[in-house]
Order: structure tokens, then sequence, then C-alpha cells
């Protein structure tokens, strides 16, 4: 009687063993990883992407003053700019008057195609780009989503900014048939494709 039991309890496990195997094989080869971590991206975006509209929506009331620049709501204003990694950047008459991120370089007179696009690059990093309007001055927001230096080393690396949780050898096109994982804004449009290595 025992050892019939401990027969039936052996092919029990052995058909569990095996079905754990399976689906961990197929998990293992299937892109669910990929759909997973670019569903999150697409969180996390939208979540940063409110921010950054909060920050250009904050700087409208402090334009509003005429001596508006080292004033306590904008410190405040820049200080959750710069803690998630947005650049405020304030033209006047087209012209570069003030950025809250000197770490690149940005163009110096604005061009109306410069931040036409939602996404940029800019010198060492792709940005998603935001502006507002106050009479003759032009506020920009830029929320760096990824860096790309020319050349690394053990200080600095290319990659997307650790929030996203994307690892560094994952690429960025704007070809929307370069790969099935997309990524979009928070009205839906679409802004690249994200692409995973082969293995």
């Amino acid at each position: 009687m025992k050892s019939r039991r401990f027969r039936v309890l052996l092919v029990f496990f052995t058909i569990l063993i095996l079905l754990i195997s399976a689906a961990s094989e197929y998990l293992y080869f299937s892109d669910f990883e990929y759909r997973y971590r670019t569903r999150l991206f697409n969180k996390v975006l939208i979540e940063k992407e409110q921010i950054l509209e909060d920050c250009l929506n904050g700087m409208r009331p402090i334009l509003a003053h005429e001596d508006h620049h080292g004033s306590l709501p904008e410190k405040n204003l820049f200080a959750v700019a710069e803690k998630n990694k947005i650049t405020i950047l304030e033209y006047l008459d087209n012209k570069l008057n003030f950025w809250s991120d000197n770490g690149f370089n940005v163009p110096s007179v604005l061009d109306d195609t410069t931040f036409n696009k939602p996404l940029v690059f800019l010198q060492n990093g792709w940005f998603l780009a935001r502006t507002t309007e106050a009479v003759n001055e032009r506020i920009v927001g830029l929320l760096r989503l990824r860096t790309d230096y020319s050349f690394k080393n053990d200080i600095i690396s290319s990659g997307f900014e650790e929030e996203y949780r994307i690892p560094g050898n994952v690429e960025i096109s704007t070809d929307r048939n370069a790969s099935e994982f997309h990524v979009f804004d928070k009205s839906g449009k679409f802004l690249f494709s994200l692409l995973f290595p082969e293995e």
C-alpha cells in the first residue's frame, strides 16, 4: 500500500516538475520580459511627463513677475525639475537667457524647428521636449530619457536613466517598424521603439 502511494506521489511530482520546467523554458525564450519592461517604461514615462508639464505650468505665474530670477518659487520649481532630471531652458526673444542644467550644450538661439518634435537628441542624450510661451519668452522643458556618450569608461556609460529600469544595451529607434516594443507619450502618440538585444 505504501509503495503504491509512493509511486503515485513520485509520478505527480515528476509531472509537476516537467510542467514547471516547460513553463520556465517558455518564459525564458519568449519576449515576456521585454513586454513587461516596455509597459513599465511607459508607466514611468507618463508619471515623469506629468511632472514635466507641472514644472512648465508652474513657470507661467513665475514669469508673470518682472524680476523672477532667484525667487523662492522658481528655486523650488528648479529643485523639483533637477530631482526628476528635467532641464528648464528660458528663451527671451529666441535667445537663450537661462538654463537650469549646463551639463550639456543647448542651442543659444532658438530655431522654430529645434523643439517642435516630442523626442529630441541634444549633444549626449535623448530628451522628451515640451514648451510653453508667455509674450516674448519661451520656456522649454527637457526630460532626459537616455544618455549616449561617444566614449565610455568606468565612470560614465550610455544608457537609460535608472528609474526606467531598462538595461544599458537597449537602443532607441524613431522608426515604428524597428521593433514591436513601442513607447508612447501621455496622449498616446508614438515616441520611439525599444531595441532589445537578441540575447
